[in-house]
């Protein structure tokens, strides 16, 4: 075939060159549009997909029965009922029509009309004769309107070769693909968030001036919400997109930061971009402190490798995109932060972020109306939730939520009960044990009395148990005594009999070199305390914690007393954290620790009695035993008044003795004779 070259080039003009041009220049455009529908096609949506086969169906349809009509009208095509109904059918043909249909429904309408008009002047001409002399003037404008409808009925595939035109000569709205459409509304609203009312109030503030259909004369946008991990202000965010029946798009800013220089502040252009293609809509840009922190210091020499500049450049082009789209209609830009003083501060300032809402963690009425909400979501029959709040002190709304969840796993598919949530509080923390080897009764040997009351107390420290009795747990215990008798092990007998989350503190957990370093260090304990309850904290050696103020006293010491004072007194019932301390020395501390509400309660640990000693003899001589000739009544009033430690070092030293007189290669310990313990008691040097 011979090539083709447009008409009026510099070319053989004959017949073959211009049905080679014809017939080349149509396949090229078939190529064309061929790509032009497979390009539109990979980058629909698809609803726009579905869309598009829709309105093709129907015109098809449409278009066919227009067609059917003028066959059965045949041989009269030129009648008013024809005529009728394919303007009728290029009425009602969905828009945008398709291509094809419309070229054919035009057609159609062209056939239709030109042979109406042809057919009624002669009918019309036969019935006037006097109108027989315009024949002339019809058949001109008859020809008129015959071309201009000719033209009419191709100008329906115009469209196709703009777009093709366009895409040929690389035009950039073409080139530059859109930002996708995408629809999600999401199905939570603000009744579904519990408590917040004031941080509701001024959010609905901003939403009215950017999401409404009516205009503002002034523009307020922006709101940043920040505060403590958990308090739900992700959760508030997608509600008030719920709220307003707008689309809700999460940014999760670390996702953002790419490896390469320019890419972070391309995925921030391209993610407003997609905002504002599908508004109306609520962006929100969670751990915002991600691309938006501080910008650093430049001069010269600070910034070898050029980090700093493009960690700068991408605070700059965040704060550029919030100020090009901030005033745009249908777009309300919020963002969340844990970190609010790591933010750039001229990225956070008014006409940029208008509001700044802090959610602190919920107080008891508010943790009440959490949980209502939360419930709500849930079959659950309903109950009092006020008793559920005040045993939830500094708990988050995330941590509810898991409360919740929990119970409804509980329930098995039941509504949830009180007795469901109560169970699952009940076995929720108490489990944050450090290294601890589990102490029973049989492991301690304390005075009849001093059992008897830490059997009371432990009782009262089980869940439920004091609010049915209507007697309070004490804050804080003392345990005093010699040195040796089981202060420390029976602060671990509480501990693992209470099934509490025990953190054992001595002078060296919380003394540190650092200025303030120690009252961080305790102020850190208290917290984790409270976090992990029901808990106990254990201050070994209390006297070299929080000394008595004897003579000149270093600031150190003061500032470690007064923060213990703080954080003691701050400690409410509903925290269920439980004190215990040890000293040898009760005058050696701070008094304003030991008054009531804070160490109130004080239990000597003594030394054991007869049978207290006989019990801790049958425990330390294991294997071994005593001669015939000693008496175990002599043996216990030798050692009364010995501490369970030295009595421990002594038996363990009368059966070293005893290997003396061993048989070479004999396995067991002879009989222990009281000369053993003689030796015994010099060894050890126990003070009577």
């Amino acid at each position: 075939m011979p090539h083709y070259s447009k008409p009026g080039q510099m070319a053989p003009f004959n017949l073959a060159h211009w049905l080679g041009w014809w017939v080349g220049a149509g396949a090229a455009k078939i190529g064309r549009e061929v790509e032009f529908l497979a390009d539109r096609t990979r980058h629909a949506t698809t609803s726009e997909r579905a869309a598009w086969i829709q309105r093709c169906v129907l015109s098809t349809l449409l278009v066919g029965g227009e067609y059917l009509l003028i066959r059965l009208l045949t041989p009269k095509p030129d009648s008013l009922v024809a005529l009728a109904g394919v303007w009728t059918v290029l009425l009602v043909l969905p828009r945008p029509t398709p291509r094809i249909p419309l070229w054919f429904a035009r057609a159609f309408a062209f056939v239709a009309t030109v042979s109406a008009l042809n057919a009624y002047w002669k009918l019309a001409s036969s019935a006037s004769p006097n109108l027989a002399a315009w024949d002339g003037v019809f058949t001109i404008c008859w020809g008129l309107l015959s071309f201009a409808m000719i033209v009419w009925v191709f100008l329906a595939l115009r469209g196709a070769r703009a777009r093709q035109a366009q895409v040929q000569a690389g035009h950039q709205e073409l080139v530059q693909q859109s930002p996708a459409r995408w629809s999600n509304i999401p199905i939570v609203r603000f009744r579904d968030v519990g408590a917040l009312e004031p941080v509701k109030a001024d959010i609905r503030t901003l939403a009215e001036n950017r999401l409404r259909s009516r205009r503002h004369s002034s523009v307020r946008n922006g709101i940043l919400l920040y505060g403590p991990q958990g308090t739900g202000k992700s959760l508030i965010a997608e509600a008030t997109a719920g709220e307003y029946g707008v689309n809700f798009l999460h940014v999760r800013c670390p996702d953002l930061v790419g490896q390469f220089v320019g890419t972070t502040g391309a995925e921030i252009r391209a993610t407003f971009e997609s905002a504002a293609a599908n508004r109306p809509v609520v962006i929100f840009l969670d751990e915002i402190d991600a691309i938006g922190s501080r910008r650093q210091a430049q001069g010269q020499g600070t910034d070898a490798g050029g980090a700093g500049r493009e960690y700068n450049t991408v605070t700059t082009q965040l704060m550029s995109a919030v100020d090009k789209y901030r005033s745009m209609d249908g777009l309300l830009i919020m963002a969340a932060t844990n970190q609010l003083d790591g933010l750039e501060p001229t990225l956070i300032r008014e006409g940029r972020f208008d509001v700044k809402l802090r959610l602190d963690l919920p107080d008891e009425e508010a943790r009440g109306q959490i949980l209502e909400a939360l419930l709500a979501q849930a079959k659950w029959r309903p109950f009092d939730v006020a008793g559920v709040a005040r045993r939830t002190p500094n708990w988050s709304p995330a941590r509810l939520r898991a409360l919740v969840d929990r119970a409804s796993e509980l329930a098995a598919g039941r509504p949830i009960e009180e007795q469901h949530v109560v169970r699952v509080l009940e076995s929720s923390g108490g489990r944050d044990r450090p290294p601890m080897e589990p102490v029973g009764w049989d492991d301690v040997v304390l005075p009849e009395a001093v059992v008897h009351d830490l059997k009371v107390l432990i009782e009262l420290m089980q869940p439920g148990r004091a609010e049915k009795l209507t007697l309070p747990v004490p804050n804080g215990l003392i345990l005093t005594g010699a040195p040796g008798t089981g202060k420390t092990l029976t602060a671990r007998l509480i501990a693992t009999q209470s099934n509490r989350s025990f953190y054992a503190l001595s002078p060296a957990d919380i003394l540190s070199g650092e200025i303030g370093g120690s009252t961080k260090r305790l102020q850190e304990a208290f917290a984790r305390a409270k976090e992990q309850a029901p808990s106990i904290l254990f201050f070994d050696e209390m006297d070299g914690l929080f000394p008595a103020v004897h003579g000149p006293v270093g600031q150190h010491d003061v500032q470690l007393v007064e923060q213990a004072l703080i954080e003691i007194s701050a400690l409410k019932r509903e925290h269920n954290v439980f004190l215990i301390g040890t000293t040898n020395y009760l005058d050696r501390v701070d008094p304003r620790i030991l008054r009531g509400g804070r160490f109130s309660e004080k239990i000597e640990i003594g030394v054991p009695d007869a049978s207290g000693y006989r019990k801790l003899l049958a425990r330390y001589l294991g294997t071994a035993h005593l001669a015939d000739s000693l008496r175990l009544e002599d043996l216990t009033n030798r050692v009364a008044g010995m501490s369970p430690a030295d009595f421990e070092a002594t038996v363990t030293a009368a059966k070293r003795a005893a290997m003396r007189r061993m048989l070479p290669n004999s396995d067991h310990i002879p009989p222990l004779l009281a000369e053993d313990f003689e030796s015994a008691l010099t060894r050890v040097q126990a003070r009577f």
